[in-house]
């Protein structure tokens, strides 16, 4: 016999929805200045709605005291606050220097890796090999990275031959030109690590007692090497402290990065550049100010889509369904082009106020660019000065840079949480401090994370010695014993 029973429960949850507009204006406050032109032109091509407004910067007649009359345009009377051109800021003749009308060409990078490749490509056809040889040896070379390594496999580059080329070559055959690459110049290109690096520019040296010492290290010792185990190496080889010395020396001299020397690939690297958000600029009686930084024209509703026209459209013919459909087609372009509008003055005006805050905090390191300066700072603290919302500040400052009169900052790295109770020590002090010691030290005998740490304990700051190696390894300082020299 069984038995059933009904039961009902009630439970409460909340839930945060974001309307479709808070979706957008997210978005458009992610994007960096470079996106939100790209974004302000797709939009302007896609809405017809939308159109550039006039800017007016005609010249204006006017006379001075003795009568004399003279006539400057607007952009003209803000240049001539500079006392030569070359104090003119990059943003100001940036933006002003072509018409709303006129086509923008922006500098073009120029990647310079095809050069190195045909270096080595020159050196392949002085070589008396087949042509297949050679077409696989141009696609060897095409997979060196900027250190002039090869991380892919033969087998990997045989399946790509095969698929992408129409190529069946065998992983044998591979690896034979890969070795033919390996003896192109300079020595060291095509190897697959940095040991095979060293060992391929060793093998090309006339063989000595201490080439042979240093091949010996590097193959058979690389990881005592690596972690600077030298009394081992020493111990191991039997070697007297001068023979040592000169087997170290010699594996010193060797270049780790041969492809440097050819501007291998790296195309990705070049090109890639950052553009600044704002421009920050300190006066010298201490004053800063903040430039929003766009080359996106201002932005108006056309006549043809007026709220006026819309509405007459509406009350015509109430039963045309051609007119209530252009009716409807207008006012949808008008809403998305004034919502547009809208959310691009906001996005505006909250960075200003994000940037604003951000130098009301972090005063001292924009007035001397000293990292050492700031101050710890986290979203809350600029929720406390503009009252807006965490995610908001958050999409406010990530992706975005400032141009100071010290170069390019990133508004993220200027937050960091405080390292001490006190809430007066932020990580970037401790960083400057930890590079200080580390730059001064004796390198005979480094300074241990503890040592470091009563340093700045002698010095009145309490940092626990754990905090001390967190921020060594993020600046990518080995610990002690691998900087001894």
């Amino acid at each position: 016999m069984s038995s059933s029973s009904q039961s009902l429960s009630q439970n409460q949850q909340q839930q945060l929805r974001l309307s479709p507009q808070q979706v957008r204006f997210g978005r458009l406050l992610e994007m960096s200045a470079p996106e939100f032109d790209d974004e302000v032109v797709r939009m302007l091509d896609e809405n017809p709605a939308l159109e550039k407004a006039e800017s007016d910067s005609s010249p204006v007649s006017q006379t001075d005291d003795e009568g004399r009359e003279f006539t400057e345009s607007a952009d003209d009377l803000q240049r001539a606050d500079y006392s030569s051109d070359e104090e003119v800021p990059y943003y100001r003749t940036h933006i002003s220097n072509h018409s709303a009308d006129d086509e923008y060409y922006g500098p073009v990078a120029v990647d310079n890796g095809p050069e190195g490749v045909a270096m080595l490509e020159a050196q392949l056809a002085e070589l008396d090999i087949t042509p297949e040889e050679r077409e696989v040896a141009g696609y060897v070379i095409g997979n060196l990275d900027t250190n002039g390594y090869l991380s892919r496999t033969p087998e990997s580059i045989s399946d790509d031959l095969a698929m992408g080329q129409g190529i069946n070559v065998s992983a044998a055959f591979v690896r034979h030109v890969i070795d033919i690459v390996r003896s192109l110049d300079p020595a060291g290109i095509g190897a697959y690590d940095l040991r095979d690096c060293l060992l391929l520019q060793l093998r090309r040296m006339p063989e000595t007692e201490v080439v042979r010492n240093s091949i010996k290290v590097l193959s058979e010792y690389f990881d005592f090497f690596s972690k600077k185990h030298f009394d081992r190496i020493r111990s191991a080889l039997k070697l007297t402290g001068h023979d040592f010395d000169a087997v170290m020396k010699l594996i010193r001299s060797l270049n780790p990065k041969p492809g440097a020397l050819l501007e291998i690939a790296g195309a990705e690297d070049r090109l890639s550049h950052i553009s600044p958000d704002f421009e920050i600029m300190v006066d010298p009686d201490g004053t800063i100010s903040a430039t929003l930084l766009s080359e996106a024209p201002e932005l108006t509703i056309s006549p043809d889509f007026s709220i006026s026209r819309i509405d007459r459209l509406e009350k015509q013919t109430p039963g045309d369904k051609r007119v209530a459909e252009a009716a409807a087609f207008l006012r949808e372009r008008y809403d998305a082009a004034a919502e547009f509008i809208d959310m691009s003055a906001r996005r505006a005006d909250t960075l200003r106020k994000v940037m604003q805050a951000v130098i009301r905090l972090q005063y001292d390191f924009f007035l001397t660019n000293d990292r050492s300066k700031l101050r710890p700072m986290v979203l809350r603290d600029i929720r406390d000065l503009t009252g807006l919302d965490l995610s908001i500040i958050s999409r406010a400052t990530s992706g975005k840079y400032a141009m100071i009169p010290g170069g390019m900052v990133s508004l993220k790295s200027l937050f960091s949480e405080s390292v001490n109770d006190e809430g007066n020590l932020s990580a970037h002090f401790i960083e400057a401090a930890i590079r200080r010691f580390v730059d001064s030290e004796d390198k005979s005998k480094p300074l241990s994370d503890e040592a470091i740490c009563n340093l700045l304990n002698e010095q009145g700051l309490s940092v626990a010695r754990r905090t001390i190696a967190k921020y060594r390894e993020r600046m990518g300082i080995p610990v002690a014993r691998l900087r001894r020299n």
